[in-house]
């Protein structure tokens, strides 16, 4: 995953006054008119989407002792993934939309980073509450993805952020006949992350609809929810690995090298199942 940021020619209170300057422009109540109206329709929909999902798969609408952790409606709607992912893809469609009759589209841009940020940060939080509903280490880990997220979102706002990536761009290190600056590492970290949760919330959604229902045996059940859970994990890894255009092609013949001693070193265990 690479990110493209923009240079921004306003930093620090200069782009706070910016800001200020461009909120009193005539048309800010036609932003703050769509951004509503977007906000609106997010709920909106969020709401129907959940009356239409299957309520004893969801848990939206039980009882609050009853209910279950949705990753898409969370417990109350709003603390699911889906109401910011609907908010910040009509956010963004309204800015696209009001770019072409006025570039100074303050409120929306504004709208933008926050949105994606509160996606983030739910994705995050429900996938490691399904996952790890009694681990500490995952409330732990949330909150530091809530803190850099909005951390993330304020020097967006204020102008640091495009800067801090061309200093991060600057610093490289060399491995080899390879040049890794830091921003490619501090992407490649943050790609392994959204991609390793992704996996999670896929192997969650795996272990529940399919293997609790097909498979009955408990011990057989268990053995398939950590096969499927650690192959996904691995198809994750190597997937934001390339993503992040770091060569697999040794790692490939390795992991195939692996694989074959595996097989024949895990054959025994495999016939006693």
């Amino acid at each position: 995953m690479s990110v493209t940021v923009a240079k921004s020619p306003k930093l620090g209170w200069a782009a706070v006054e910016q800001v200020a300057a461009d909120l009193q422009s005539p048309g800010v109540w036609v932003e703050i008119a769509a951004l509503m109206v977007c906000v609106a329709l997010a709920y909106g929909l969020t709401r129907w989407l959940a009356s239409r999902v299957n309520v004893a798969q969801e848990g939206v609408l039980l009882d609050s002792d009853a209910r279950i952790e949705s990753v898409w409606f969370g417990r109350r709607l709003l603390d699911g993934l889906l109401f910011p992912t609907l908010a910040l893809t009509l956010v963004y469609s309204a800015k696209r939309l009001l770019d072409a009759v006025n570039p100074q589209v303050a409120i929306l841009d504004l709208a933008v980073p926050v949105f994606t940020s509160l996606a983030l940060i739910r994705l995050v939080a429900r996938v490691l509450a399904n996952v790890f509903p009694a681990s500490q280490g995952a409330r732990t880990l949330e909150r530091g993805v809530s803190w850099l997220a909005w951390l993330a979102t304020v020097l967006w706002i204020l102008g640091f952020l495009p800067v801090i990536l061309q200093e991060l761009e600057t610093i490289q290190f060399t491995l080899g006949k390879t040049k890794i600056s830091l921003r490619m590492m501090l992407e490649s970290a943050l790609s392994c992350v959204l991609m390793l949760v992704v996996t999670l919330w896929v192997s969650n959604v795996i272990e529940k609809r399919v293997l609790n229902v097909a498979v009955n045996d408990l011990s057989m059940r268990k053995v398939a929810n950590n096969a499927v859970r650690a192959v996904l994990l691995l198809l994750g890894l190597l997937l934001a690995m390339s993503a992040v255009g770091i060569d697999l092609t040794a790692l490939s013949v390795l992991g195939g090298a692996v694989g074959v001693g595996l097989a024949f070193g895990l054959q025994k265990l495999a016939a006693n199942y």
